[in-house]
């Protein structure tokens, strides 16, 4: 369940990351629409990779990590089981 939702969160980061490449930078100072000054949509960029980027890491970090089987109890011995 831990991988698939890493690999997920992975997928939504990078998707997101690149829509907002786009959307964010492409289109809107070198597009033919609204244009925004570069130097407003550059930091919001800029945040908005970073965020993405920590995602991603927390994805992979979900997906590469081994799962570690619990360790088995085992019951206390008693004084009637330790002179036998």
């Amino acid at each position: 369940m831990g991988r698939a939702l890493g690999a997920l969160i992975c997928v939504a980061c990078a998707a997101v990351a690149i829509s907002e490449i786009y959307w964010g930078l492409v289109n809107t100072v070198f597009g033919s629409g609204l244009r925004v000054p570069l130097a407003i949509s550059l930091p919001v960029v800029v945040g908005v990779l970073v965020i993405c980027g920590l995602g991603f890491w927390l994805g992979w970090i979900m997906v590469t990590t081994k799962e570690v089987a619990p360790a088995p109890v085992e019951a206390p011995e008693t004084k009637e089981e330790k002179t036998e």
